[in-house]
């Protein structure tokens, strides 16, 4: 089974539906198909009671995209926090970092004070580089060429007369009298079997790290002694620093397509998803957004085929992870299917529904197993609500079926069950009484995941949809 089960995004690039959504309140969207279930293939409502005292009928449809739309964290490529502004640069490295940039910094004796400043740039106690610069509101990424201590442990014991030159249980003591020494041991050393081990790396290596190193040849750590390896790489002249200019994908780490490059109904498209509430109080992340919609421009299919990778996309100098796809519905092995309450015949009783969700291994035409894990932001099968001139109104769940509760068992909100097949959950949901006459539409969405013999990991989709509920 195709492990996009839910789905099959335009342009070839695929996207799992999350917990994230938005909607505008109106209604209308030409019905798409339905569920088996009360609500007919033909579109046609379900009903509550007699003819004479129905007050409610709801319809199932199913969507054809979900448009997701998010700001991903400027820290996904390079840390815009990693980036030194030109007036914090060291003094000794601005007419280097100067000249690297109009072509290339060379010196065959490069100063102390020169070396001191390109460590500036290492972070944690193993010396990884950040070479990141911003020069005349423009960022580079500078290569230092220079001569660079550098130290790791190999996997060789102390014998004999080397016993002395041990320092016993590195990774634990605190008392090596320098904080450089404690920087370097750290560094090198793993404080657990499943730790791993780091290399050290300075231009400069510290008059405590070089005395130290006088005394000690080996280390004790979680994974036992082990030699301390020394090198001096770039030891020979001549030295130089090399630098580029940063691109939008080495900040992103994806390409970014900007709004002047898009077709005018693709950038529509992706404003109606961003402005969008469908799915808004289902959401932990308030800058997250879901938007349903039955057709998506030509022209989006051909930006996303451009690009080996989903790319971002800036609109009004923002910066935005958009994802259309496409629900592969005869892919989940579920059912679905909508019903007005008995209850709905009565006025003195509240007008409601009841959604009933059912794993359904036969709607697939590969071999599943359960069991069947139903997830949910806020309930289960869905948190929903309509909207009334502007204003939001929750439709409450006044009972339910094969539920456990109908409110987040989770601590990110996601409400969680799990059937076997032959089982199946519902919940029947109340229309409130101030909702006048009239024709709403709520949306919701679940999660599923299951089994495939011999298989791991499990498979998993969504089931967004659309409720029409009609007062009547």
């Amino acid at each position: 089974m195709d492990r996009r089960a839910l789905l099959s995004a335009i342009g070839g690039s695929v996207a799992a539906l999350s917990g994230c959504a938005g909607a505008d309140p109106g209604v209308g969207q030409t019905p798409n198909g339905t569920d088996d279930g009360s609500a007919a293939a033909d579109g046609e409502r379900s009903s509550g009671g007699d003819e004479s005292g129905a007050s409610l009928a709801v319809e199932l449809r199913t969507v054809s995209h979900v448009v997701t739309a998010y700001e991903p964290s400027p820290s996904r490529g390079i840390d815009p926090a990693h980036v030194v502004p030109e007036s914090e640069v060291p003094a000794a490295l601005r007419d280097p970092l100067a000249e690297a940039r109009d072509g290339r910094f060379e010196t065959d004796d490069p100063s102390d004070a020169l070396l001191a400043a390109v460590d500036e740039f290492r972070v944690y106690d193993r010396g990884e580089l950040r070479p990141y610069v911003e020069l005349d509101g423009t960022r580079y990424a500078f290569d230092p060429r220079l001569p660079t201590f550098t130290a790791e442990l190999v996997d060789e014991e102390a014998e004999g007369d080397d016993e002395d030159r041990v320092l016993r249980d590195a990774g634990r003591r605190g008392d090596l009298g320098s904080e450089a020494v404690e920087r370097f041991v750290n560094a090198l050393t793993a404080y657990g079997p499943n730790a791993a081990r780091g290399e050290y790396r300075r231009c400069v290596r510290p008059d405590a790290v070089a005395a130290f190193l006088d005394e000690y040849d080996y280390l004790e750590d979680g994974r036992g002694v082990s030699r301390i390896e020394t090198t001096v790489e770039n030891e020979e002249p001549p030295y130089a620093i090399t630098a580029r200019e940063l691109t939008e994908r080495d900040m992103w780490d994806r390409p970014v397509v900007d709004e002047s490059a898009l077709d005018g109904e693709v950038v529509s498209l992706f404003e109606r998803a961003l402005a969008s509430s469908h799915r808004e109080p289902a959401l932990t992340t308030p800058d997250r957004s879901q938007y349903f919609t039955d057709a998506v421009p030509d022209a989006y299919g051909d930006v996303a085929a451009a690009y080996d990778e989903p790319p971002y996309y800036r609109l009004d100098g923002t910066v935005y992870d958009i994802i259309v796809g496409e629900p592969r519905y005869d892919r989940l092995p579920v059912s679905v299917s909508v019903a007005a309450s008995e209850s709905a015949a009565s006025e003195s009783a509240d007008r409601g529904f009841t959604l009933t969700v059912a794993p359904a291994p036969e709607n697939v035409d590969v071999d599943v197993e359960g069991p069947y894990t139903f997830t949910s932001r806020g309930a289960l099968p869905s948190a929903l609500w309509v909207f009334h001139d502007g204003e939001r109104r929750e439709l409450d769940i006044v009972e339910t079926e094969g539920i456990e509760g109908p409110r987040p068992r989770r601590s990110d909100g996601e409400a969680l069950e799990s059937l076997d097949a032959g089982d199946e959950m519902a919940a029947t949901y109340a229309v409130p009484e101030a909702l006048p006459e009239g024709s709403y539409v709520s949306r919701g969405l679940f999660r599923v995941s299951w089994g495939v013999p011999d298989q791991t990991p499990e498979e998993h989709g969504a089931y967004p949809f659309e409720l029409e509920v009609a007062v009547e």
